[in-house]
């Protein structure tokens, strides 16, 4: 039995409208335009009413957006009123497809108006629920926990605040660091460490790494037993879940000027356990935001309460997980505790305001002494997401990256991951500036409309153009001497044909001596926030003491300050995700046992 809760989303107790018009019976479409093209449906009128909404075309994201337009579509039927709740989450491609729905009941002969005036009432009601584990967030740490944990026993409630599942996962790639066999848990925790290049900060935990991967064999083989497509790449070490029909679509229309386009895998892995979780009777509460914990007096944690239009609702539980995420949506959080990612453009979930790590902080939780921004990609459009979500720059990779003081620290082809950390400005935005001549601007995708929305006065999009370096240094505001300095020597590597500063291909040098010139800002598209609190080995809560708070644990990057270095460097955050929550799930699991 589907016990998928929509607490507080469309569900209504009573409704109280007058139909203004008739409309005529038949076939109507509608379109509007969404977060990622034009979204196209079709209704469907019997008796005067609306008996089906279908989607005939879009480019939505894949389980986000549209996911959204599904979900509005059979609101709008169950309900028939245009006034349902957006997805949260997903409100573009929400608001879009009540749009479409609109035009379509005015072509069918309805006042869209009057559609939108409807009301929808929700009765709430406070109660208690009773479970033997209930999980925080529904990401892919968190359905991972609630799944292991089902699986072995334990009655599972799985709260999410948001109207959809998946987290920021669900816009990865989905590819992570693990073991296939025991054989190999060594060599991908060597691997592991390797790829954390700069460890002058803060140190890579490899006993929590190796006590991590020890599991590796069984996470995989838990998500092989959902039916999950996935291929493992025994070279890196790398499992990486095949994209569904609709990612593929996704990815078909971004362009990239010469990195290849990343196909993203994790939504069908979601997807996959989603569906698993709903076939076995698991209770998922959409809509439902975590807000307190359930504290004893001897300091045990034995629920949560959570609020949603439905009302105030306490989950009682032998064990709760907090799978929430990161926090880099809270700028009063980030100011607080990691004040050099404020105001960072980031690309995590909507959801990711750090609500369980504030209740893990209130029942007694230890903050991580480390706390840093994820890396992301170079955007110079940070609202461009289907681009902010590909793992490689957009920029061609002949165009030279200068920081604020317009010296070249790194190879323009490296890579987002190997980037960040030379452009990490504690006062200031993480950015960079990409500086090229007529002969590179014309591969520069969208500079055109960079440099119409720069001139139009856009509070972010920054593109300039210049008769000289010179000019060039004075709009950007860096010194026109160091600048001058950096392009000149780049342009002997050029001529030399190796770039034995970076180390960037030959393929790639190209002189910047042909004017005009052009430097647009990219700024750096945090993934989240990583740090988060302490944990031992289970992803049990440590207090002050470094004892686990009874009851409580928190898995994924609520808990990653141990599992990277300085900076991240990719490919490690969602397996942390998977096999933390698998860990977790298996920790409770026991608890309930006993």
């Amino acid at each position: 039995m589907k016990k998928l809760i929509m607490t507080g989303l469309l569900i209504i107790a009573c409704a109280s409208f007058v139909h203004a018009e008739s409309m005529s019976d038949g076939k109507f479409q509608g379109t509007a335009n969404g977060m990622d093209g034009e979204i196209s449906i079709e209704l469907t009128v019997e008796d005067g009413k609306i008996s089906d909404i279908s989607v005939l075309s879009d480019n939505e994201t894949a389980g986000v957006g549209a996911k959204a337009l599904g979900i509005i579509a059979d609101a709008v039927v169950e309900n028939q009123s245009l006034a349902v709740d957006n997805v949260s989450g997903a409100t573009i491609s929400s608001m879009a497809m009540k749009s479409a729905i609109g035009k379509a009941i005015t072509e069918a002969g309805g006042d869209e108006k009057e559609w939108k005036e409807r009301e929808i009432v929700v009765e709430p009601v406070d109660e208690t629920l009773e479970y033997d584990v209930v999980v925080v967030g529904a990401g892919l740490t968190g359905l991972t926990a609630a799944l292991t944990a089902e699986k072995n026993g334990a009655k599972v409630a799985l709260l999410e605040k948001l109207g959809i599942v998946g987290g920021t996962s669900i816009f990865s790639s989905g590819n992570f660091l693990a073991a296939s066999t025991d054989e190999l848990k060594d060599d991908v925790a060597e691997a592991w460490n390797k790829r954390n290049k700069i460890q002058e900060v803060n140190q890579v935990n490899m006993d929590k790494v190796k006590s991590l991967l020890d599991v590796s064999p069984e996470v995989i083989a838990l998500y092989e037993s959902l039916g999950a497509s996935f291929t493992y790449d025994e070279e890196t070490y790398t499992f990486c879940p095949t994209p569904s029909d609709k990612s593929l679509e996704n990815c078909a229309v971004i362009e990239m000027a010469d990195a290849p386009v990343k196909n993203k895998g994790c939504e069908s892995l979601i997807a996959s356990l989603e569906e698993k979780l709903l076939e076995d009777g698991v209770d998922i509460y959409l809509n439902t935001c975590a807000v307190n914990l359930v504290q004893e007096d001897d300091g045990a944690v034995t629920g949560v309460i959570a609020e949603s239009k439905n009302g105030t609702k306490t989950f009682m539980g032998k064990s709760i997980i907090l799978a929430t995420g990161d926090y880099a949506r809270n700028n009063d959080l980030n100011a607080e505790i990691a004040p050099e990612t404020v105001g960072e453009y980031t690309a995590t979930a909507v959801g990711n305001t750090g609500d369980g790590l504030t209740m893990a902080l209130d029942a007694g939780a230890v903050l991580h002494p480390y706390q840093e921004s994820l890396s992301g990609n170079f955007n110079a459009d940070p609202y461009d997401m289907p681009v902010v979500g590909q793992p490689n720059n957009q920029f061609p990779f002949a165009v030279v990256l200068v920081d604020r003081d317009g010296l070249r620290k790194v190879s323009e082809a490296a890579g987002p991951h190997d980037q960040q950390v030379f452009f990490i400005h504690e006062d200031d935005l993480d950015y960079a500036w990409a500086i090229m001549d007529q002969e590179i601007a014309d591969r520069f995708l969208n500079l055109e409309t960079y440099l119409e929305k720069t001139e139009g006065g856009s509070p972010f999009i920054k593109a300039y153009k210049a008769d000289s370096i010179e000019e060039l240094a004075g709009l950007i505001e860096v010194d026109a001497e160091v600048l001058n300095e950096t392009i000149t020597h780049y342009n002997e590597l050029c001529e030399a044909g190796e770039d034995t500063d970076c180390g960037k291909s030959a393929d790639y040098l190209s002189a910047i001596d042909e004017g005009p010139f052009y430097a647009v800002k990219e700024y750096d598209m945090t993934r989240g926030n990583y740090g988060g609190i302490l944990t031992s080995d289970d992803f049990e809560v440590l207090n002050e003491e470094g004892e686990p708070i009874p009851g409580l644990y928190a898995a994924g990057l609520i808990s990653s300050g141990d599992y990277f270095g300085d900076y991240y460097p990719g490919r490690e955050a969602l397996s942390l995700d998977a096999h933390a929550g698998y860990i977790a799930g298996m920790k409770v699991s026991s608890n309930t046992a006993e």
